[in-house]
């Protein structure tokens, strides 16, 4: 992104160190035809002329362009990747599909040909022509070739369609496309009713070119998009798009394939069910040996049902990974790919295969290795570890390498991906990134070379993030012995992470919030691709609970109450004002940090009793937990802003050592083991308000002790609001069954009552109440497409959540929608062709057809004094 501004040279330059090894080629992604030969040949030039023998892609769409790849072998080159056969065959998801089925590999039920039935729904019945006959006379019309022979008519209009592409020619309108379209949905959501459908073009890829359609009259629209998305609205492009029955509970699990040609194994599985917006957010490994080890351990631990549900996943694995590697072998793939799969229970359904090397492939690294022997010779071999590396090993002596043996590493693997995205995890452009913790022990970073300091004085250089690609800053990935270890170290990864900038958001505080949940929950749970949408409901509404708490008036509560204990309680309590409200002000300012915090624990801080908070741990050693959990501990190299101060450290410090001696003083209680335990918290604090002193403690030193422990434990009442903020917003309604599938309520799953709970979660730009602004910079489409009138004119009336116009950032298209009903009055943006806007600024001036009713600030403060009073009464 870097590239477009003057501050920064582009992070991925800075490794290569000679000018001459840099050679600048525009983009062809989107552009003409005409456009993308001549930068082919423009790369295929480069590589003759500096003695290039082999070409990398890399991971986005070039490493699956067939005609690209087939430029590269016919100039003599190699290619670091699946070749064009392959990629023909399985890349377009149309045609694996078709394959996929022939195969007896279990595909999702729909529709993958949408674009030749349209072709056909142009033949007017009335004059009785057989569909052969139309296509033929339609091929002679346009002066198109089509084979002999009696093709069915599907596969006839297929071919027709290619030719026509080949000639630049559009034989389908768009208008026909989408009554087609909407013919056959109608027939799908009448033969499911209650299902959903999903749009998803045939080039497509990293939820581009994707959409849900619920309801016929939302076809042309979502038509639209698709191809908007995909870059297919020009003569010539492919407009074939699949339509799939939406699997709702579903989970996205993926395999990784290698293969030479001859041979194709698998490497075990990735579950990338975590993902907001069709991108992944969050890939976990699953393995044989993962799966079977952890059903073991449940096993053992009492936990039989969950060992169950282990037990059946790991047959599902088994059979998705003997099917990926027999259509890996059918399309003879010689190289690297992933078999993409959806699971709904003990079934899964075959999406689509990635014909290139995925971001995600080093969560699979972290699992296995690949061990090349050589046929004839056993004690002759070598040990590949990175799936780039076999690439390489694929494209330079590919036939010659025998099938390898897959070698476990560890036991689990977990990758996160930071975006530049808000707490609602939309989109965010424009933030500098200007420093970078370097990557702590066990983490590997793929940050694109943002982190590389500058060799001379060791200064990170500033990363501007424009957005002209997606929203992806770093992947991080680490791994475990078992899934639980990975996801602690890699919450300790992003505990540890300080990244800084100007303008910047990112989902960091998001996943690190999530993985505190999860752990809490269940390390093994699964989730659907429905979650995080529903998750990020919950966490809006804890924002929304959290919003209404001042407290400054809560603490101001606690000072009066005390105050009828003497001066010498409010001294005390006013020497912790710091202690107790800086971790809870952070805490109630993120709000991903407090639903992490909130997350369920095998041992237990609190429980709810008849609507109050009971401690189960010393509410002081859960205040030290609080300051380490947001980072606030003491810790060197940053500011007293951002760790605790020195004197509400020995403040701590006094009591949990008064606490330590204590527990010393007056033994243990015997646990369930041969050896005692230390005493439950609330069967200490029981003794400590008995009139007579225990053994161990002489009676003349009792009352400072009881006094000693009213100070320590003085204000941490309000440790308890956050407990309390949660289960009156209802996000302590989330959970997980003995299934190991999630249990959210209804409020969150609903869309309707979802969607605005997310809101709840954005900084919206300052706006009058009557004005639709652009919520971050971007491009703005007044239009469909060119070809098409704008989505709403000047004098027009819209109802609430109409589309306006779209925004596209980082390559995804987010619809601009009125919050209200009204009368468009103003449109400041009318372009066809797309307008660079920037955050905050005005698009649309509504007049309202309810007049906007403003909270005032008098009210707004009764309103927050009123709910803080009813928390406080929970105390």
């Amino acid at each position: 992104d870097s590239v477009v501004y003057p501050r920064a040279l582009a992070a991925e330059l800075r490794r290569v160190g000679r000018n001459e090894r840099v050679h600048r080629i525009p983009d062809y992604a989107g552009n003409s035809a005409a456009e993308k030969a001549e930068r082919i040949a423009q790369i295929l030039a480069i590589a003759r002329q500096g003695g290039y023998t082999h070409l990398f892609a890399g991971y986005g769409f070039m490493a699956e362009d067939a005609e690209f790849i087939a430029a590269i072998d016919q100039a003599g080159l190699g290619f670091v990747g699946p070749s064009s056969g392959p990629v023909r065959q399985a890349g377009a998801k149309d045609a694996a599909k078709a394959l996929a089925r022939q195969i007896g590999v279990s595909v999702t039920p729909g529709i993958d040909n949408i674009e030749a039935l349209a072709v056909l729904a142009l033949m007017n019945p009335a004059r009785g022509r057989e569909p052969r006959e139309f296509l033929r006379a339609l091929a002679r019309q346009h002066e198109l070739a089509l084979p002999e022979g009696a093709d069915p008519p599907e596969r006839l209009a297929e071919r027709l369609l290619e030719a026509a592409r080949a000639r630049k020619l559009e034989l389908v309108p768009l208008a026909a496309l989408q009554a087609e379209a909407e013919r056959r949905v109608r027939a799908l959501l009448a033969e499911h009713p209650g299902r959903r459908l999903r749009f998803k073009h045939v080039g497509g890829g990293g939820g581009k070119g994707q959409r849900i359609v619920a309801r016929p009259e939302q076809v042309a629209a979502a038509v639209t998009e698709v191809l908007n998305e995909a870059r297919a609205t020009g003569p010539g492009d492919n407009r074939n798009f699949l339509i799939e029955l939406n699997i709702e509970a579903t989970r996205h699990n993926e395999i990784q394939l290698l293969g030479n040609g001859q041979w194709c194994v698998a490497l075990g599985g990735r579950d990338c069910s975590l993902q907001m917006h069709e991108q992944k957010l969050l890939e976990v490994s699953v393995s044989e040996e993962l799966l079977a080890a952890t059903a073991e351990a449940y096993e053992r631990a009492g936990k039989r049902e969950q060992a169950a549900v282990l037990r059946a996943d790991l047959a599902v694995l088994r059979e998705m990974e003997a099917q990926a590697a027999r259509f890996g072998e059918a399309v003879r793939l010689d190289s690297a790919s992933t078999f993409e799969s959806i699971v709904e229970g003990s079934h899964h359904y075959f999406m689509e295969v990635n014909t290139r090397i995925q971001v995600e492939h080093r969560v699979t690294e972290r699992v296995y290795a690949l061990r090349f022997t050589h046929p004839d010779d056993p004690t002759q071999g070598f040990t590949v570890e990175s799936l780039v590396e076999a690439m390489l090993w694929m494209a330079v002596h590919g036939p010659a390498l025998p099938r390898p043996e897959r070698i476990p590493r560890h036991g689990s693997g977990a990758e996160v991906r930071i975006n530049a995205t808000n707490d609602a995890l939309k989109p965010h452009a424009g933030g500098m990134v200007l420093d970078w913790s370097p990557p702590s022990e066990d983490e590997l970073r793929d940050d694109q070379g943002i982190g590389i300091r500058n060799p001379d004085t060791g200064a990170f250089m500033p990363y501007q993030l424009a957005g002209a690609y997606d929203s992806n800053i770093a992947l991080i990935v680490t791994h475990g012995r078992d899934r639980e270890e990975n996801f602690r170290r890699l919450a300790e990864l992003l505990r540890r992470t300080d990244l800084r900038g100007r303008d910047l958001m990112t989902n960091l505080g998001f996943h690190y919030g999530l993985l505190h949940w999860m752990l809490g929950a269940d390390a093994m749970i699964k989730p659907s691709t429905r979650f995080v949408s529903a998750y990020l409901a919950g966490v809006g509404a804890l924002q929304r609970a959290g919003a209404d708490l001042e407290l400054d008036l809560a603490w101001q509560h606690l000072l009066e109450r005390e105050a009828e204990r003497g001066p010498a309680a409010v001294r005390t309590l006013e020497l912790k004002d710091t202690l107790i409200l800086r971790p809870l002000r952070r805490l109630y300012r993120q709000p991903h940090l407090l639903a992490g915090w909130l997350a369920p624990r095998t041992q237990r801080r609190f429980v709810l009793e008849q609507g109050r908070v009971v401690w189960r741990q010393n509410p002081l050693e859960v205040l030290e937990q609080l300051y380490r959990y947001l980072r606030l501990e003491d810790h060197p190299g940053v500011s007293p802003e951002e760790r605790i101060w020195a004197h509400d450290q020995a403040l701590l410090a006094t009591g949990l050592a008064f606490y330590r001696e204590l527990g010393a003083r007056l033994g243990g209680a015997p646990g369930p083991g041969p050896t005692p335990g230390p005493l439950r918290w609330d069967a200490l604090d029981a003794r400590l308000a008995g009139a007579a002193p225990p053994a161990g403690i002489p009676a003349e030193q009792w009352p400072a002790v009881q006094a000693a422990h009213r100070g320590h434990q003085a204000g941490l009442e309000l440790l308890k609001l956050p407990v309390l903020t949660g289960d009156e917003s209802g996000f302590s309604g989330i959970g997980v069954d003995a299934r190991l599938e999630v249990v959210m309520p209804a409020a969150f799953a609903d869309e309707a009552g979802a969607a605005p709970l997310r809101q709840a979660l954005e900084v919206a730009p300052r706006a009058r109440s009557n004005e639709v602004v652009a919520f971050t910079g971007g491009t703005f489409y007044a239009r469909p497409s060119p070809a098409e009138p704008p989505y709403v004119s000047q004098g027009e009336h819209v109802e609430e959540g109409q589309t306006l116009g779209l925004l596209e950032v980082m390559k995804m298209f987010n619809p601009v929608r009125s919050g209200f009903a009204g009368t468009v009055r103003e449109v400041h943006l009318q372009g066809q062709t797309g307008q660079l806007v920037q955050k905050g600024q005005t698009l649309f001036v509504l007049e309202p057809d309810v007049p906007i009713v403003q909270e005032s600030e008098s009210e707004r403060a009764e309103r927050r004094r009123s709910r803080t009073e009813a928390l406080l009464a929970r105390l």
